[in-house]
């Protein structure tokens, strides 16, 4: 057992260990530099609209950082100097967020994007990339900027300075981590549809895990630059991504509520709500026209790490409580909260400048929730096929004892009922497909006046035993009432049954069921007849024909005519017989 445990660990380990080594091999490939390459990183200076009309001095600041701006400017100006040398076909790459911006060289205007003035719902985020003329060379770069949101006035993140090849490469390869993470994320997306049709998934659970992972498949492909490619369309990329940027942490604690304990479900409920109020007032800012999902951002990312404490610390509470389900979920939930975090610092805030966001470097910490779900609902699904079987063989059981003579351990009459039903309906229109026969003890209710009820059971078991020994396990064997039996042979016409009959009442005959009574039968045979033919027919011609044995000396096989039914009433007399 624990050579097999450890095997199955190692089975999840093992693959959750290399994709993370080839995750930190991907996270580093941003930063590696091929051939020429160059940060605009030197002197940078800015100033505001209102100083450059009035022809004041620059500022120096610290760039790629934000310039120090006061929060009822729109407009600033930056600048720097280009390098005296520049690559082969230099261009700027440059990516901008919820502004509209020109570029200068010297008193010529490069660039142009966007009307630096108010817009509906800003302008989005879009990477650009700007040709730098060959005579560029040692010459002044000035970028005039406009936004309507403080925290993205002048905020460029670091600018690239090199061959457009190579500026179009930098793009696709930022995009690696994305590209590697949209798949993972898709795959866990997809095995957690699989497995929500299933009867035994947590159904609320798995809805809330789905809304998250289908938000956050949707952010990661706006995060990425590639997606420009596909439709350049700034301002939805942008607005559907603050979409989800707002709707992940709302998501994530759905999926927190459906796992803690219920003393904890109100402390999640509280920080659901809130996430709730935020995303409604940002919408109907943005919607009003005062920029409200990047305005918002700032109330956002403050309150982050507040709201996932709290859903943190019902989660731990709950795992310190014994569950599980806590317990998993606690991992994708410190990993992706402290990456949101991060992102919020350097994206918004700006205390330090990275290449991309680290969210998505989280996507293989959602494997260990989706791996311990998808693993208890396979146990479940187990236990409740392990129910069911056992279930189901009761019922059979319980049907079986219904259908079943207690003395005799034979069928009895209903059992009879199904199954004629379904050979008549099998066999319609066929000439003797199947026969009957039915049994009958000779002289039974001497036995039980001379010996009492209690031999007279001993015998009818005896009896049934002795008939069962002699017959096929798919002969229907079936007590008809008293001392009479009726057997079914399925696919035996009426020649071959009277071979049987006659085997039987032989075996009857010769066999010592007690000490000191002989016992005989009496056999009836009878086989169907087609389509004109009724199990109602069937019946009273088998019961004829046992009549008949009987009437002519019992301890005997008669069988049915092959045509009418007439000449038997010959034999036939007002007598009673046993």
């Amino acid at each position: 057992m624990q050579a097999r445990s450890a095997k199955g660990w190692m089975a999840i380990v093992l693959p959750l260990m290399t994709s993370l080594f080839l995750l930190l091999g991907i996270m580093a490939l941003p930063f590696v530099r091929t051939g020429w390459a160059a940060e605009l990183a030197g002197h940078w200076y800015w100033q505001t609209e209102t100083e450059a009309e009035a022809g004041a001095d620059w500022h120096v600041f610290d760039f790629p950082h934000t310039p120090p701006v006061d929060s009822a400017d729109d407009k600033v100006w930056l600048k720097t100097v280009l390098p005296d040398e520049l690559p082969h076909d230099a261009s700027l790459l440059i990516q901008g967020r919820d502004q509209s911006f020109e570029i200068w060289l010297d008193d010529e205007c490069l660039y142009r994007y966007g009307e630096l003035e108010p817009a509906f719902m800003s302008y989005g985020q879009r990477w650009h990339i700007v040709n730098i003329p060959a005579t560029a060379g040692g010459k002044e770069l000035r970028i005039h900027a406009y936004s309507a949101t403080a925290h993205s006035l002048g905020y460029f993140g670091k600018i690239w300075l090199d061959s457009d090849v190579d500026q179009v490469l930098r793009i696709f390869r930022q995009d690696v981590p994305y590209l590697m993470n949209i798949p993972l994320a898709g795959f866990m997306l997809v095995m957690i549809l699989i497995y929500s049709t299933s009867p035994a998934a947590p159904k609320r659970l798995y809805k809330s895990f789905i809304a998250f992972m289908t938000v956050f498949l949707v952010w990661m492909i706006c995060a990425t630059n590639s997606k420009q490619y596909m439709l350049d369309a700034p301002v939805f990329w942008r607005f559907l991504m603050q979409m989800a940027e707002y709707l992940l942490p709302l998501l994530a604690n759905l999926v927190i509520f459906q796992v803690v304990d219920r003393s904890y479900k109100r402390i999640v409920r509280g920080t659901v709500m809130i996430y709730v109020l935020l995303l409604l007032g940002a919408v109907l800012a943005e919607l009003a026209g005062f920029n409200g999902m990047s305005r918002g951002q700032a109330v956002f990312y403050a309150i982050l790490p507040l709201l996932e404490g709290l859903a943190l610390y019902a989660i731990w509470s709950s795992a310190h409580q014994g569950n599980l389900y806590a317990r998993a979920v606690s991992v994708p939930l410190v990993f992706m909260a402290g990456a949101g975090t991060i992102d919020g610092l350097s994206l918004y805030g700006h205390w330090f400048v990275t290449e991309g966001y680290v969210l998505p470097y989280t996507t293989l910490s959602l494997c260990v929730f989706v791996v311990f779900i998808v693993r208890n609902q396979i146990m479940r699904e187990r236990n409740l096929m392990s129910r069911n079987t056992g279930l189901q063989q009761e019922v059979s059981q319980a049907i079986e004892k219904a259908n079943m003579d207690n003395l005799t351990k034979c069928y009895n009459r209903n059992k009879l009922e199904t199954v004629l039903t379904e050979e008549i309906f099998r066999h319609q229109k066929e000439e003797e497909p199947f026969s009957l026969i039915m049994l009958d003890i000779d002289y039974f209710k001497k036995v039980n006046d001379t010996y009492g009820h209690e031999v007279g059971d001993e015998i009818l078991s005896g009896f049934a035993q002795v008939i069962r020994n002699n017959i096929k396990k798919k002969d229907l064997f079936v007590r008809w009432g008293g001392e009479e039996f009726l057997i079914l042979f399925q696919h035996c016409t009426g020649e071959e049954t009277m071979h049987i009959a006659e085997r039987l009442r032989n075996k009857v005959e010769t066999t010592q069921i007690l000490d000191k009574i002989a016992i005989t039968c009496s056999i009836g045979v009878a086989s169907w007849h087609g389509g004109d033919d009724s199990a109602t027919q069937l019946l009273k011609r088998v019961d004829d024909a046992l009549y008949m044995a009987k009437r002519t000396g019992r301890n005997r096989v008669c069988r049915e005519p092959r045509s009418n039914m007439h000449w038997f009433k010959n034999l036939y007399g007002d007598e009673e017989t046993e």
